[in-house]
């Protein structure tokens, strides 16, 4: 079973990027890390990059996308990509997850990206319940992993109801 990480952010720090990579090691599925290079929709017209970010979701049998919050919002890389996504998410199941340097953890942003996730033009099949907000990254994350014990099992919680979610929506294992 393949799930896609989004990492929504293109910032070369990330503490999403790290929570990420934190999902990633716990094997509990093929997942494969997803980065935003993509050009300006709108501006620009969909070339290599576009087709393989959507290839990539579509080849996936599952999504999560881990967000950061800038001004209450996802990051706009993160709506950028969410732009470029033409179908790619349409009933699949799809994740959101995040961590930040204020302490509500992404609430906004994560609650944005659902939004967006389910709006007619995405109809994402997005995963319920399961909310896991990071308050306080630089205190949590410790030489590029949560050193936190509440937040990783937290997130190994999170990781696992996701995997199981999409098993019983895909039927595979």
């Amino acid at each position: 079973m393949k799930i896609s990480i989004i990492v929504g952010t293109n910032a070369d720090k990330s503490y999403n990027r790290m929570l990420a990579e934190y999902i990633t090691s716990l094997n509990l599925a093929d997942f494969e890390k997803v980065e935003i290079d993509l050009p300006l929709f709108g501006e620009s017209e969909a070339d290599g990059r576009v087709a393989e970010f959507r290839n990539k979701l579509k080849a996936s049998d599952g999504v999560i996308v881990t967000t950061p919050e800038y001004n209450k919002a996802v990051t706009p890389a993160l709506k950028n990509a969410f732009e470029w996504l033409d179908g790619a998410l349409i009933m699949k199941p799809t994740a959101v997850i995040g961590t930040s340097l204020g302490i509500q953890g992404a609430t906004r942003a994560q609650e944005d990206a659902r939004e967006i996730l389910l709006s007619p033009e995405v109809s994402a099949l997005v995963f319920p319940g399961h909310e896991v907000l990071i308050g306080q990254a630089p205190q949590k994350f410790i030489d590029g992993t949560i050193d936190d014990e509440n937040t990783r099992l937290d997130v190994v919680k999170f990781a696992e109801s996701f995997v199981n979610f999409v098993k019983q929506y895909s039927g595979k294992d």
